[in-house]
């Protein structure tokens, strides 16, 4: 079940990957945010996507939940405050927004690639290796 929970988070993210390419230039104007700003955002959080998505393929242990329910709850809260800044006019509301985004999916995919959740490429070397060989 805890597998789940990752590759349903993962796809949610990818759908919302989808809607920003669809949107952007609606989502731009009423952000007042910068393209290339809204562009780098959308990469790493389609990257953060398909990083739980592996993940959860693969292990999904439950001591890794923290991360996405952190990552889940602080968007949420700068999605109310990008809002409320864009109501009021503000540009700062597209940097907060497509800010926090494009950080907070970099910092997910570096917690699911790195260490222990990462490749094991010991194990590919000696399959390789093996495989090499006997070429």
């Amino acid at each position: 079940m805890m597998k789940f929970g990752f590759v349903a988070d993962g796809v949610f993210k990818l759908l919302v990957v989808v809607a920003l390419c669809a949107f952007l230039p609606a989502v731009e104007s009423f952000l007042l945010a910068p393209r290339w700003l809204a562009i780098t955002a959308i990469v790493l959080l389609f990257l953060s996507a398909a990083t739980e998505i592996s993940y959860g393929a693969r292990r999904g242990e439950k001591r890794y939940v923290k991360y996405l329910a952190i990552f889940d709850s602080l968007w949420v809260v700068s999605t109310i405050i990008a809002v409320i800044l864009a109501l009021v006019g503000s540009p700062a509301a597209g940097l907060v927004w497509f800010g926090y985004t494009a950080l907070g999916s970099l910092a997910i995919a570096i917690v699911f690639t790195t260490g222990a959740n990462g490749p094991d490429f010991a194990e590919d070397e000696a399959s390789g290796g093996s495989t090499a060989a006997s070429d």
